[in-house]
C-alpha cells in the first residue's frame, strides 16, 4: 500500500484576539499568513523581551537610533537573517531588502521568503519609525 502524504498546513490564532463575526471564535491565520505574522513578531521582538528566552527576537529597533549607512545596513541584514535562521524553521529566506526615508527617521524592511509548504515568495514588508 502507498504511503499517503498529508498536506503540512501552518495555523495561529490573529494576535489581534478578533472574534470572528459569525462564529465568535478567534479568528485564525494560515499557511502563509501564520508564518507573516510569526516573522513580523520575531523581528520587532528586541533583546530580553520575553520573559525566560533572552535571546529571542532580533534587536533591530535597538539600531534604529544608529546613523543610517552600508554598514548599518549590513548590520541590520545579518541580525534579520540571524533571527529567521535560528527561530523561524518554516522558512526558507531568500532576500532582505531596505527602502524608505533615512532623513524622516523611517525604515521599510522587505523579507522575502518561502514557506516550507508552499513553492510561491511570499513578501513581507514592515516599516519601522524612530519616534524619540
Amino acid at each position: 500500500m502507498p504511503a499517503v502524504l498529508k498536506e503540512v498546513i501552518y495555523k495561529d490564532f490573529d494576535i489581534r484576539f478578533i472574534a470572528h463575526p459569525v462564529t465568535g471564535k478567534l479568528i485564525i491565520k494560515k499557511n502563509a499568513e501564520s508564518v507573516k505574522q510569526a516573522l513580523k513578531n520575531l523581528i520587532l521582538t528586541s533583546f530580553f523581551e520575553r520573559p525566560y528566552e533572552p535571546i529571542f527576537g532580533s534587536g533591530v529597533r535597538n539600531m534604529l537610533f544608529e546613523n543610517y549607512s552600508a554598514m548599518t545596513e549590513s548590520d541590520l541584514r545579518r541580525a534579520i537573517e540571524i533571527a529567521i535562521d535560528n527561530f523561524e524553521p518554516r522558512v526558507q529566506l531568500l532576500d532582505v531588502r531596505f527602502g524608505g526615508d533615512p532623513d524622516r527617521n523611517m525604515l521599510t524592511i522587505s523579507i522575502i521568503f518561502r514557506a516550507l509548504n508552499n513553492r510561491v515568495p511570499v513578501t513581507l514588508n514592515i516599516d519601522l519609525q524612530r519616534v524619540r
